[in-house]
């Protein structure tokens, strides 16, 4: 308890109080960054005046350079905020080419000095090797705050080289603390709101940034890592948000289309040798901000203050924390601030998943190990990398020796920190090359106990499970893989092809149209598009469709324009598509298994079957019989089942 007076500003339903660094309607308290709470005490103090933009400016931010995007962004964050509660026009008005003035009737009010209860409680986290206070958090509902900039002792430290990893170690875990503490604490008192679902988009840069700008992307991938840990929050993977480094949308439109509740969006601005970073907790229905804060932080120090705040950020969860989440603390990701520099480069062309980056990936990646031979998640995405360079959608030549490589990234990352979820993905992935299904099966629920949320291994998973001839679990996983990654062309190609298996025609056309809005070039969407239009019987829209993948995959396009002409009773057209593709075949031999399926369309069962004895039958192959839908004129002819039950299929 305490005895001071009071000073309050009145304007419609709100009240500004001046003393706590307030603002109120009624009881509910309406959050503010403490900059955009300046701003507005500013324009209160001053309503019924015109304040110039330089005026308005020099007084927020006296000892510091800033654009003018920040003065916008302020505003726009305040109006966004007093218009909750109706049309913000009634307290701000734009003075085109000059500045702002608050034009609506301002009471001022002081109380007398009594006994109020501090409606602050603060905390504050002390660095582990020089002792001297680091980050000074306020805390309250739904609002907090760090210290100004004249507050902090800033010192020049480590090269401009090592800004990425101070940021996105330092920083990162600051805003986690937070966060954590907000959610854990305070996010009820918010209206109610807890957030399920969360995308942390990479950080915007303001001002002039000399140093590599993917410093945002290293920031979200940062938070991503640690709040998935949180059991209770989903967050979406890094390849999900990756794609908005360079963006051109405002994150309530992205957080929109990512299908999320929430998003964590923030701004990182260096003055000097002090880095300035803002983050704030949005909420899509109405596109309130309900968390923010503000964190000044400096060069150097950052792995010792990164293991102060993970220490502290450990107890703080751990009396909340649930059975089975008690895993190791993983290792640092780096100590060497060049390395971290190339690895989240390699994580952006990474994430990208294309011919044309992935071997840029690879690059990075390897440099980021030369700088560091212990960076366990740089050698995990460097196997990713590998593994998917050997993939057809990405090229026709991988790396020499690319799965060995990838298995030896595996194993390395693995041996570094086996609790990263990337290596046991690939590990799980090279397995089922192999036919080890059962070692398969169990890296790939290792992994997804590790990361339930990487997408990458729900796809991957999924087809496992499909050839392991359990279709169902697989919908339900490959569902899951675009739940959390929404605007991946991998993630929904998949589930339109996953989905045309499960006989959902419907919605197997929604998804690869959605996944050729995404990437026109997909061909797995397209002939996924063009296989369902068969059993839709749209047989134009197949041919049309299967035409625009002549040059990419001509043998493909000719089994399946064989096909579609067969079901429609076109014969002619389609034996002279089997013509055609022989000829192309030449090299490989016949293709027993597409030729069954083409005689089987044309009614000729006798031929189909005895094309099907020939197929030397795989999982793969095994599965696609059981389910595809282009067997169906086989299987009402007994012969099809007693092959199934041969084949312990049935």
């Amino acid at each position: 308890m305490n005895r001071r007076a009071l000073h309050f500003y009145e304007f419609g339903p709100f009240r500004l109080n001046i003393t706590e660094r307030l603002l109120q309607r009624g009881a509910e308290l309406v959050p503010l960054t403490p900059k955009v709470f300046d701003t507005l005490l500013v324009l209160v103090e001053n309503n019924g005046h015109v304040l110039e933009k330089n005026d308005l400016m020099q007084r927020l931010w006296p000892d510091s350079f800033v654009e003018e995007s920040s003065l916008t962004q302020n505003i726009s964050l305040l109006r966004r905020a007093l218009a909750e509660c109706g049309n913000d026009s009634h307290y701000i008005e734009t003075i085109p080419k000059r500045g702002y003035r608050f034009v609506a009737e301002v009471r001022d009010i002081n109380e007398p000095a009594g006994e109020v209860s501090s409606q602050v409680d603060k905390f504050e986290l002390v660095g582990a090797r020089d002792k001297e206070p680091l980050l000074t958090q306020s805390v309250d509902s739904s609002l907090m705050v760090a210290p100004e900039a004249d507050q902090l002792d800033v010192r020049p430290h480590r090269r401009a080289s090592g800004y990425v990893a101070a940021f996105s170690g330092c920083v990162a875990l600051g805003v986690l603390l937070t966060f954590v503490y907000w959610f854990r604490h305070d996010s009820h008192g918010t209206e109610g709101f807890t957030p399920k679902t969360v995308a942390v988009l990479p950080f915007k840069t303001i001002g002039e940034n000399t140093e590599n700008d993917l410093l945002g992307l290293g920031m979200a991938d940062a938070l991503i890592i640690k709040l998935s840990r949180l059991e209770e929050l989903t967050v979406l993977p890094t390849s999900s948000v990756g794609r908005y480094t360079h963006r051109d949308k405002d994150a309530v439109a992205i957080g929109r289309e990512l299908g999320v509740e929430s998003v964590l969006d923030g701004t990182v601005q260096r003055d000097g040798d002090l880095v300035r970073v803002t983050a704030q907790l949005i909420r899509l229905k109405d596109g309130k901000t309900v968390w923010s804060g503000k964190f000044d932080e400096r060069y150097g120090s950052i792995f010792t203050l990164q293991d102060s705040i993970s220490e502290q950020l450990s107890v703080s969860l751990r009396p909340r924390v649930t059975e089975g989440q008690n895993e190791p603390r993983p290792a640092h990701v780096t100590e060497n601030t060049e390395a971290y520099q190339a690895y989240i480069t390699g994580l952006y062309f990474w994430n990208r998943r294309t011919r044309e980056n992935l071997p840029k990936a690879i690059e990075y990646l390897n440099q980021a190990i030369q700088k560091d031979p212990s960076f366990a998640q740089a050698h995990a995405i460097l196997a990713d990398c590998y593994y998917l360079s050997t993939q057809d959608e990405y090229g026709e030549s991988p790396p020499a020796n690319a799965l060995e490589h990838a298995a030896v990234s595996a194993a390395k990352a693995l041996e570094l920190d086996e609790t990263l979820a990337e290596a046991h993905t690939v590990r799980a992935g090279l397995l089922l090359d192999d036919r080890r299904f059962e070692e398969s099966g169990r890296e790939f629920r290792r992994a997804l106990e590790l990361k339930p949320n990487y997408a990458v291994a729900h796809v991957r998973y999924a087809y496992f499970l499909f050839w392991d001839l359990k279709l169902d679990e697989a919908v339900s996983h490959m569902r899951r893989a675009q739940e959390l990654d929404p605007i991946s062309v991998i993630a929904n190609a998949a589930l339109a092809g996953m989905l045309y298996n499960a006989r959902d025609f419907d919605a197997s056309i929604a998804y690869s149209m959605r996944a050729l809005e995404l990437e026109p070039t997909s061909i797995g969407a397209r002939l996924n598009l063009g296989e369902a239009y068969i059993q839709k019987r749209m047989f134009a829209e197949a041919h049309a469709t299967f035409d625009r993948l002549r040059e990419a995959s001509p043998r493909y396009v000719l089994w399946e324009k064989a096909y579609t002409y067969a079901l429609a009773g076109r014969r002619e057209d389609s034996k002279r598509m089997l013509s055609e593709v022989e000829k192309l075949n030449l090299d490989r031999g016949p293709n027993h298994f597409n030729h069954a399926l083409v005689y089987g369309a044309l009614g000729d069962l006798d031929k189909a079957f005895d094309e099907l004895e020939k197929v030397r039958l795989n999982r793969f192959l095994a599965a696609q019989m059981k389910f595809d839908p282009q067997f169906d004129p086989l299987r009402a002819d007994p012969r099809f089942r007693e092959y199934l039950k041969r084949h312990q299929l049935e």
